[in-house]
Parts: structure tokens; sequence; C-alpha cells
């Protein structure tokens, strides 16, 4: 793809009307990577988006003070946000590499000026479950995309919910009355061992997929781990804005990292077209006890895509860095 019409796609997608906004709830473990940190800026600032909530899965004080301190700066402070109790004050150490950096309570700190929550006070926090059924509740059916980018706790939490002063449907039902697409970060495929299924609870992950009531489509590790993003924004991008010191904390200046959430995020907005495709014909997927998952292309039709890049993985990355640096760009009034 000549950069040419990259930047004409751009334009397009940051000047679509609002009629055309998908309705975009996030549910992210926003700790340990920091393309979480890149999938909320682009959910705050692309024009197609029109974002309900936000849901931490991972239950850490940082993770939610770093969500809230990033939806303020971009103009979100009205977005609310949920995580499973208890918190702890625990942060994100790399014992792997000794390579990448921790970012979610530095955001977090320098940032609490735009955060709606006192600095490690995160009591007006929802409980994940309790958000989910208000937000669903208040929508009109078969409207919502829900893009999970992290853990699927909270979503098994929620089919398993029953009735409430939200809504008088149960969990699978409301589910299935409200949510137009459920997009989810993890597996791979046809098949594979991804840490988003098996590294936090496997039952759960296993709970959502196997028995979620309506359509699932799949970003796996192979799709989002060639393609790499964020080195722009950490030269270009303005001076202040938490996403770029974010990437810059974990990967350092000018380094970037694997695009899994943004893309994720970036399909559950603009769906299918120019960036993504669909790359299976019928079948399923089905997560075992232990996290593993695969493809079971013998089984009947069913709702459910897993997704491959329509454009080369340097164009996806150049594409992300391109939504990043004007998105970033207009949150500062650049």
């Amino acid at each position: 793809m000549q950069w040419i019409h990259i930047l004409a796609f751009i334009f397009a997608g940051l000047t679509t009307g609002s009629n055309l906004r998908k309705k975009i709830i996030i549910d992210t473990d926003l700790f340990s990577d920091v393309d979480d940190a890149g999938a909320l800026l682009l959910a705050c600032t692309h024009s197609q988006a029109d974002l309900l909530g936000v849901n931490i899965n991972y239950p850490s004080t940082y993770s939610v003070l770093a969500a809230s301190s990033i939806l303020g700066y971009y103009k979100h402070s009205h977005i609310p946000i949920g995580v499973p109790q208890p918190v702890t004050n625990r942060t994100f150490f790399d014992s792997r590499a000794y390579i990448l950096g921790e970012y979610a309570s530095k955001v977090a700190y320098n940032w609490r000026q735009h955060s709606d929550m006192p600095w490690m006070d995160t009591s007006s926090a929802w409980d994940p479950v309790q958000l989910y059924r208000k937000l669903l509740s208040e929508q009109e059916d078969q409207s919502v995309t829900i893009a999970s980018i992290g853990f699927l706790d909270n979503l098994s939490g929620l089919l398993s919910s029953s009735a409430d002063a939200y809504s008088p449907l149960p969990g699978s039902a409301l589910v299935a009355t409200k949510v137009k697409e459920l997009v989810i970060m993890g597996g791979a495929y046809p098949c594979g061992h991804e840490y988003n299924f098996y590294g936090y609870n496997a039952s759960a992950a296993a709970h959502v997929i196997n028995t979620w009531p309506g359509r699932m489509v799949f970003s796996g590790a192979e799709l989002g781990g060639p393609v790499y993003s964020g080195a722009r924004l950490t030269v270009e991008g303005p001076i202040g804005d938490p996403v770029k010191a974010a990437y810059q904390w974990y990967t350092g200046y000018n380094q970037s990292r694997n695009s899994w959430d943004p893309l994720t995020v970036l399909y559950a907005i603009e769906g299918l077209g120019r960036t993504f495709v669909y790359g299976n014909e019928g079948g399923r997927n089905y997560v075992y006890p232990d996290g593993r998952n695969e493809w079971l292309q013998r089984d009947s039709p069913h709702a459910q895509h897993y997704l491959e890049l329509a454009v080369s993985e340097k164009d996806a990355g150049a594409l992300l860095d391109e939504y990043f640096v004007q998105g970033a760009a207009m949150a500062s009034g650049q």
C-alpha cells in the first residue's frame, strides 16, 4: 500500500460522520504491556468510536489509575471504569528479558491531574460485571461491540450474572440481546497456546469462548506479533501525551512494540475492509482447560471468525502509527 493511500484512508477515518460511530466497551489488562495504552489512545481518538466504558481485568491500583489518567487526558473523563476487587499495588517487572520498563504507575502519577480518582484511591471504580450490565441495558439491541484485550474474567462474570436493577435478563440473555460482536485478542489460529487464555485464568477463558451466545471474532497472537508500532509516537507525538510517555518508558525512544491490542481495537472500530479479512470459512474456536485453543473446522458453521491482514505487516504498523500520531496531535490541540 502506498503512503498516499494510507493517508487517504486515515483522513477518511478521522472525518467520518458520527452516524457511523461504533459503540465500544474495552476490557483491558493495562499493566504488563504498553500496547493496551496504544489501544486506549485509538479508542479515545478514532472518530468512528463511541467509547462507552473501560473494564480493567488485571486488579492493580495502577492499572485503574493509569486508565483514568489516560481517559481524562483525552477528554473522556466521563467514561466509567470497572475493576475486580480486591485491587493490589503490584507493578509490572520484566523478569523474562529485563528490558521492558514499567509504565502504568508513572502514567497514573504524572497525569493524575487528569484523573477523576484521587491518587491511590480506586474506591469510585465500578464492579466490572455491574458496569457491563448497566452499560448494556442502556443501549439498543445488537448495538454494542466489546473489545477484549486481556484476560476474560470480567466477561465470564457477566455471562454468569443474574437479573438485577439494571436488567431483568440473566447475563447470557443480556449479552445475546445487546452485544453485536465480541472481539477477542487471544489464542492462536488455527491452534495454539497464547498467554491471554492460559496466563491468568484459563477456566474463565474456556467459559467465555465455549459458551458465548453470539458473534465472536478473534485476533490471534500471529496477527499482531509481527506488526510493530509506537516508535513514531515516541518521536513525533506531542510533549505531554501520556501514551507517548508510556511507550518511551516501556520500549525506549524510537522503539516499536508488537501491535496485538491496537489491531484488535482497530478491527472492533472499523471492521473488515482495508486492513482485515477473515481467515476461515466456518468452524468455531474451542478452548481446553489448560488454555490451549483449537479451531474446530469440522463443526457446523458458527458466527465466529479469526482475522488475517489484508495488507502487509509493515503497512499495518504504519497505519497504526499514523492513527497514534494524528490522534495524539488532535487531543493536544496541535
